[in-house]
């Protein structure tokens, strides 16, 4: 484990999978990333997904007609990163790849992770090099759990998520069958203007994910407790909202995504698959979101 602060906030890092485990209010120890601690619920935090988000077809994908093994949200929350940087209030993890990776992404990569904390709160940067000497196709997400009610103050239904800018209505991705898209897209009829109250019921049926583009911030909140989070999203395309099905959990993952689940069917090319990002041989991609804390 590793840890960055400053003088407001306070970090704790895994180095498998560059994991952010916690994230931390100094000034009353307030406490913003979910923890199981056994309950049962998730045993997660904020796990990165890549070089896949969601469910693949059959757990797998192709490229040009070969198949390729590829486990739910991708394998770089399952692997050790290494600290290549660090200072007090920040530090960057990195992945390569080795033989493993290559039996289910046959390139050469290096997948580099900056947290770095400021006095609104945390910024989370991604690079994506391609160190081949070919082009790959993948997708990169953000899996944070936040506590709802946070820290036990107040109910889960107390809680919103407030999207902005929205043009129009909230729209999402059609789950169908759970995981998996089904093509389709439509309001998200729970929505009031910009604003989606929370309740258990609502994420009963498994993953939202909002198809709309335009949004550049998502915030977590509720009128019953003083601290809120607000994800600044400008480099991600897609929001995704999930809590276990079923399960009454008392917290929220609020995910960037640059990527997408596959439709339901059989296995997608890496090539063609809907929301994945191409990178040309020997460049880079880089993204960035921030967490802002009140």
């Amino acid at each position: 484990m590793l840890t960055i602060e400053n003088g407001k906030f306070r970090a704790t890092i895994s180095e498998m999978g560059a994991e952010l485990q916690s994230l931390v209010n100094r000034k009353d120890d307030y406490e913003f990333m979910w923890s199981d601690k056994g309950r049962g619920f998730w045993g997660r935090h904020a796990p990165i997904l890549f070089p896949s988000i969601g469910k693949s077809n059959d757990d797998q994908y192709s490229i040009d007609g070969q198949l390729y093994p590829m486990h739910q949200h991708g394998f770089a929350r399952d692997f050790p990163f290494t600290i290549v940087k660090q200072d007090k209030s920040s530090a960057t993890f990195s992945l390569k790849s080795n033989d493993e990776t290559r039996t289910m992404f046959p390139f050469d990569f290096e997948l580099l992770v900056t947290y770095s904390l400021s006095k609104k709160g945390l910024d989370v940067a991604y690079t994506v090099k391609n160190v081949d000497k070919q082009d790959f196709a993948f997708s990169l997400g953000s899996h944070p759990g936040f506590q709802v009610a946070l820290n036990d103050a107040g109910d889960f239904d107390d809680y919103s998520v407030t999207v902005t800018p929205v043009d129009g209505a909230i729209k999402q991705f059609d789950i169908d069958p759970v995981p998996f898209r089904n093509g389709d897209v439509s309001e998200l009829a729970a929505a009031d203007g910009n604003k989606i109250p929370l309740t258990h019921a609502l994420l009963d049926d498994g993953l939202i994910i909002l198809d709309n583009p335009e949004i550049q911030s998502v915030t977590l909140s509720s009128p019953n407790q003083k601290h809120s989070v607000t994800l600044q999203v400008n480099d991600f395309p897609y929001v995704t909202l999930w809590s276990p099905e079923h399960k009454n959990a008392p917290f929220i993952c609020v995910e960037p995504f640059n990527g997408l689940p596959d439709k339901f069917g059989d296995p997608t090319d890496l090539f063609h698959k809907e929301g994945n990002v191409t990178v040309k041989a020997r460049d880079q991609k880089q993204m960035h979101y921030q967490i802002d804390l009140i």
